[in-house]
Formats: structure tokens, C-alpha cells, sequence
């Protein structure tokens, strides 16, 4: 005869346990934990570097100046220009500790700066060599303004899908006003603004929830500030390992498969 082993929830605790560890209040969620665990702290050190990256893009406006003046082959230069930028940057992240602190934190600072806004105005004058590109900086100064001011509150959360909100909510009146100057083709060429914008959210994230390692303090503006530049390179790769490398190894693996299994 038979024996039916009956076994009771509560006799297996481990598995009750790990699921609430997997899915916590009965939903697939995912929890991010602030290095900072302090809001207060945590907003200010972003308000903080955020003005510093919104003065980094105010440095951008006599760079355009210069180079308006005395013309470059932006074709040949940006290439050039974006290479070394991301090889340089890559040195950064990987060597971060040397960095972090003074006078060097200075050193790295007026490095990004001055990187960050001669590609910047590279990349704008290959599109259009007149004074509209200054509408860019502009257009990116007042959005990570936003971004600061609403940061400035601790009332309501700050997700991405809401920093993103803000910045097209910004790059919308721009347009509006820009319809009403009829220069939307002006301004629409400097949608790569709101791009920009976006991954400083996306960044700042990924700073502040350990996904680079920093374990970043609430006074390290200046590094944070860095930071946001020396991580270009990871994001472009996170970028292109969603967009290709993953389609790519798909495409391998379901060709591998070929092989292997029968028809019939």
C-alpha cells in the first residue's frame, strides 16, 4: 500500500522565507538601496553637483563662441575627439581612488569640464555653424535646473519616469516658444539635449544605488560631479549590450541550436 507524505506550510520555513526575499509583499519588485540611506542628505549632495554640471554647461557657451570664430574640421575633429574622450574617461573609471579626493578631485573636475564642453560644441556646430546652437546649453541648463529644484523636496519621490517628465515637459515649451519664433528646426536639432539630460537621472541613479561601487558619501559633490562624465563609457556599453551584443548572442545561441535539435 501506498504512503502519501503530507507536509505542512509552516514545516518548511526556509521556502516561505525565501520567497518573501524574492517577492516581497506578494509582488515582482525590485528594491534599490541608497548608499546614502538619508533623503535629506542624499538630495543634497545631488542638488549640489547638479549645479556644478549645470556651471560645467554654462562653460559651454564661450567655448561655442571661440570655435564660431575660428572654425574647425568638425568632421574629422569629433571622431577623433570622442576616441580619446572615451579612452580617457575609461582610464578614469577604472583608476577611480586617486580621484576621489583633493586637489586631484579639482584636477579631474576642470579636465571633464573643459572635455565635456569642447565635444559638446563640436557635436552642435557639425549640425549648425550659426549662433542658434546656443539654444542647447540653454535648453540643457534649465532642465537640469528643474531636475535640482525638484530635488530640492522630500515630499514626493524622485523615479526616473518623473525626472524624464520634467526634462520633456522643458524641452516642450522650448519648442512651443520656438514654434512661435518659427525656429523649430533650430531647436528640434538640439533633441539630443533632452538625451543628455536623461542620462544624468539615469547616472545618478546608478551612482547613488552602488551599481558603480563609488559607496559615495554625502560630501563628495565634487567626485559625483565627476562621476557623472567618467561614467560615459559604461553607459554606452550598457546601451550597446541592449541594443546589439544581447540580439547578437541570441542570434548565435538559436544558430548553435540548429545543430542540435531534430525535426521529427
Amino acid at each position: 500500500m501506498d504512503t502519501i507524505l503530507v507536509v505542512e506550510k509552516s514545516e518548511i520555513p526556509g521556502i516561505a522565507i525565501q520567497c518573501e526575499l524574492l517577492l516581497p509583499n506578494g509582488h515582482l519588485q525590485r528594491n534599490f538601496e541608497f548608499d546614502i540611506t538619508n533623503i535629506g542628505l542624499r538630495r543634497r549632495l545631488v542638488r549640489r553637483f547638479y549645479g556644478i554640471l549645470i556651471l560645467q554647461v554654462v562653460f559651454t557657451l564661450p567655448c561655442l563662441e571661440l570655435l564660431l570664430k575660428y572654425p574647425l574640421p568638425y568632421n574629422y575633429i569629433m571622431s577623433i575627439a570622442m576616441f580619446l574622450t572615451m579612452f580617457l574617461y575609461t582610464c578614469f573609471y577604472v583608476w577611480r581612488e586617486w580621484r576621489r579626493f583633493g586637489p586631484f578631485n579639482y584636477l579631474v573636475l576642470f579636465l571633464t569640464t573643459c572635455i565635456g564642453s569642447f565635444n559638446r560644441s563640436v557635436y552642435l556646430l557639425n549640425l549648425v555653424q550659426s549662433h542658434w546652437v546656443y539654444v542647447y546649453p540653454v535648453i540643457l541648463t534649465v532642465e537640469i535646473l528643474a531636475l535640482m529644484l525638484y530635488s530640492a523636496q522630500e515630499r514626493f519621490r524622485f523615479t526616473q519616469i518623473r525626472g524624464i517628465s520634467i526634462i520633456c515637459i522643458i524641452f516642450g515649451l522650448f519648442l512651443l516658444l520656438a514654434y512661435r519664433l518659427n525656429r523649430v528646426v533650430e531647436v528640434f536639432l538640439g533633441m539630443a539635449c533632452t538625451v543628455e539630460a536623461w542620462y544624468v537621472i539615469y547616472d545618478t541613479h546608478f551612482m547613488l544605488c552602488g551599481g558603480h561601487g563609488y559607496n559615495i558619501g554625502p560630501q563628495e559633490y565634487v567626485f559625483a560631479a565627476c562621476n557623472i562624465h567618467c561614467d560615459l563609457p559604461k553607459g554606452v556599453w550598457r546601451l550597446m549590450k541592449m541594443l546589439f551584443f544581447n540580439q547578437i548572442m541570441d542570434a548565435i545561441r538559436m544558430f548553435r541550436e540548429c545543430f542540435r535539435t531534430e525535426v521529427c
